[in-house]
């Protein structure tokens, strides 16, 4: 028969080993799940390198360069995206996505769909961005049409800003308003 001593170190370690098993589920579940973002305004640099492998311009070709200039024309890129302007500040994640020429109108008035992913990471907030819509030479606003992680369901708009067009360097600030 156990003696009143050994049942109570018997419970207590069930008890130790019950405690710590819901902790560990807990702090493991805490890692696994980011922190929400609950700003409205997020801002980052999107880095091009013309020299680079990250953009190719003849992923689809023109449909029909006779009638329509560069109509239908495909280009898939992958830039790093920044904390600052300068391409060696804090890399934060990437942008990757494609833009398909929709103007018959051909450069410098070229108007482009463009469909983007934003995988983002600053320490603090870990997720994606789904970016979509008309990118220009002249104002380019594209809606944030969802978001996993941090940025779970995120809706909003996007800003980009050329800031560097100093071949072959161009850096773009996206400014990004969440609603």
């Amino acid at each position: 028969m156990l003696s009143m001593k050994r049942i109570n170190q018997v419970a207590m370690a069930v008890f130790v080993v019950v405690v710590l098993s819901g902790l560990s589920k807990n702090v493991t579940s805490a890692a696994s799940s980011p922190f929400l973002f609950t700003g409205s305004h997020l801002e980052y640099y999107a880095q091009l390198d013309v020299r680079l492998p990250g953009v190719s311009t003849a992923f689809l070709p023109p449909i029909n360069t006779t009638l329509s200039a560069r109509f239908g024309a495909g280009t898939i890129f992958g830039l790093n995206i920044t904390e600052e302007v300068s391409p060696s500040s804090k890399l934060l994640g990437s942008l990757r996505g494609y833009t398909i020429e929709t103007s018959y109108l051909g450069y410098p008035d070229s108007w482009l769909l463009e469909v983007a992913f934003v995988e983002y990471n600053d320490g603090q907030y870990n997720g994606t961005l789904q970016l979509q819509g008309l990118a220009q030479e002249s104002l380019t606003e594209l809606g944030i049409t969802g978001g996993s992680g941090s940025f779970r369901g995120a809706k909003g708009y996007l800003v980009v800003t050329l800031v560097v067009n100093s071949l072959p360097t161009r850096t773009f600030r996206h400014d990004l308003t969440f609603l």
